[in-house]
């Protein structure tokens, strides 16, 4: 049974190249435009619990209790990620991505008739195992259709799946909890999720050797690249992302990205709502803004650090991991009754996680690593991150929970901890950068020269 999940046998190549591109061409666009529109799914999948917490506490649950549910899914996709990161190295990507929305589908169906905490936490749990399906591996499937020189910008293409899914949830999610309670938050989408995952079969790819396609590095003529993929087994290339001291400094990094990004995707809506008294609705609205210009800066960060910061990728991380800074600082700190300008301090935030989660989220490591061990990179950041981010679901439970007061029978919730937890992870997130900046200058160097060989190499071929 195992086997059918494996990458299929390499073909014999087919010798005409206008095919060759048309198939190349096909096959990136639809590859790409189902990944994009799956993987947003994805997000609405495991983001609704962020949106209901407050009817959901009303319904009976705990904060504390919303913490535990939470960190359970994100505990499960940290250590699925990791594995499923390592098994994407080898596998049909085509086979993997679709079965991990179509489960999570399931699971939030069955949840939208349910109201107890221990069915909650225990498909929650199972919910995170089908979401560490989705990210690794479909970063696998763009390091097989793109060239090593490419994947920064194509793998900023695809990020903004995070923020089409987490601008749905914020968005769709709040309406469908208004229009019909928060039960509905979960059955409908899953529905809807059930359908797409038969779509997404349809529309992704193998690797492109499976097809009798060249490798993406020959197909753009990058031959000294593809000639050091060819010198090590996928193997080898994974023992030296477990080796890498660079690639667990950017992990630690993650963990701190991954305790801010969903300390506000998972509690800035309760905080807007309880902090600053905002109704769901006009909080679901303002949180909104954050993945939409997390879109913006995910589409444009290749193209942001290979133009302005010459691809210094590191560099690029540090910047706007100040920016990130800045937005949450004013985010947290504006006196409440001013949505307008806590639009535009979280669009701030936004815009620099949409450009950090590229790099922190995976590339910076991906970039230091062989291509045949891609999911191993992504699965190792994964693991620290989404521990991060199964933490940042306890504390912050905790901390709502001990900072509560009791006036004339009217729980009152204090955010003034919870914040500084906030700034402080990603004050050290953009700390933990720094040091990559040299590991950074020498893998540059070496990608300088293999270009200038590869054109040396293409000259003389044409002569």
């Amino acid at each position: 049974m195992l086997k059918w999940f494996l990458t299929g046998k390499q073909q014999s190549k087919i010798t005409d190249p206008t095919m060759v591109r048309k198939m190349f061409r096909s096959a990136r666009i639809q590859g790409v435009t189902a990944m994009i529109l799956g993987y947003g799914m994805y997000y609405v999948m495991r983001m609704t619990l962020g949106v209901v917490k407050k009817p959901m506490i009303e319904a009976g649950f705990t904060p504390t209790e919303l913490g535990q549910i939470g960190a359970a899914m994100l505990i499960a996709i940290a250590v699925g990620k990791c594995l499923n990161g390592f098994i994407a190295d080898r596998c049909n990507i085509k086979k993997i991505v679709p079965i991990g929305l179509l489960g999570a589908a399931i699971v939030n169906f069955i949840l939208g008739f349910s109201s107890q905490y221990w069915i909650f936490l225990a498909l929650w749990f199972v919910n995170g195992w089908f979401q560490s399906m989705g990210s690794a591996p479909c970063i696998v499937s763009l390091a097989q259709w793109y060239s090593k020189s490419q994947l920064a910008t194509y793998y900023g293409v695809f990020s903004i799946a995070h923020y089409i899914g987490e601008g749905a949830t914020y968005f769709g999610t709040a309406m469908l909890v208004v229009a019909f309670g928060w039960h509905a938050a979960f059955f409908v989408p899953g529905i809807a999720c059930i359908v797409l995952a038969f779509i997404m079969y349809r529309y992704m790819y193998d690797r492109p050797e499976a097809y009798g396609l060249p490798s993406a590095n020959e197909f753009e003529g990058e031959v000294l690249q593809e000639k050091k993929e060819k010198e090590k087994t996928t193997r080898d290339a994974q023992l030296e992302v477990i080796k890498n001291p660079y690639v667990w400094l950017i992990a630690l990094s993650a963990t701190c990205l991954g305790i801010a990004r969903y300390s506000m995707s998972s509690w800035g809506v309760i905080f807007l709502q309880e902090y600053k008294a905002y109704s769901l609705v006009t909080a679901g609205s303002i949180m909104a803004l954050s993945p939409l210009m997390g879109g913006v800066g995910s589409f444009f960060s290749g193209i942001i650090s290979d133009k302005i910061f010459k691809a210094n990728h590191a560099l690029t991380t540090i910047v706007f991991g100040c920016m990130m800074l800045v937005g949450i600082i004013g985010f947290c700190y504006t006196p409440a009754g001013s949505p307008w300008i806590d639009m535009l301090w979280i669009s701030v935030f936004g815009f620099g996680l949409g450009v950090i989660l590229c790099f922190v989220g995976g590339m910076l490591a991906v970039d230091l690593c062989s291509r045949k061990a891609t999911g191993a990179a992504m699965g190792t950041i994964g693991l620290l991150s989404y521990g991060g981010a199964a933490a940042q679901d306890l504390i912050n439970g905790l901390l709502m929970d001990a900072a509560k007061t009791v006036v004339d029978g009217q729980v009152i919730y204090h955010f003034e901890n919870i914040m500084l937890f906030w700034i402080g992870a990603v004050a050290l997130m953009t700390i933990l950068i720094v040091p990559t900046l040299w590991a950074k200058k020498v893998k540059h160097n070496e990608s300088s020269n293999n270009k200038n060989l590869d054109e040396k190499l293409q000259k003389k071929t044409q002569a």
